[in-house]
């Protein structure tokens, strides 16, 4: 039930290109890569998924780089989540692809695991990247 690396790494460039000001130049991924510890290999291929689904976008050049696609306020945790990872279900009978328990009987679980599945889903939908920022910068001015 725990969510991947990508994800982890994926916020961290994230929370970088949303604390720059949006007027300044792209930031480049090995920028993004020092900065958040992020091998740069995998860092690239979760900006290219983020620039699918449209929370990033580049800039090629010799001053090319990436940018948020949208405001902070506008990105949530769940659309990160479901692009590096897809739906979340903590379960496999909760797919959408299953309509039964896999044992071939009904489940008691079941009720309990869409509890879980909606509760978690409708924290990170309520959470956004902005909010993230403030949280960010709050820890690190409390810490100094």
């Amino acid at each position: 039930m725990k969510f991947g690396v990508g994800v982890d790494y994926s916020f961290k460039a994230l929370l970088l290109l949303a604390e720059r000001d949006p007027a300044t130049l792209p930031v480049r991924v090995e920028e993004i890569a020092t900065t958040e510890g992020i091998p740069e290999n995998y860092l690239r291929r979760l900006l290219i998924e983020l620039k699918r689904g449209g929370l990033v976008a580049s800039q090629k050049g010799p001053n090319g780089g990436f940018m948020l696609a949208k405001p902070p306020a506008r990105i949530t945790m769940a659309e990160v989540v479901e692009i590096i990872e897809g739906d979340y279900t903590p379960v496999e009978c909760l797919e959408e692809s299953s309509s039964m328990c896999p044992h071939g009987q009904p489940c008691a679980m079941r009720d309990v695991w869409r509890e879980v599945r909606d509760s978690v889903n409708g924290i990170l939908r309520g959470v956004t990247l902005q909010a993230l920022s403030e949280k960010r910068k709050q820890a690190i001015n409390y810490s100094i």
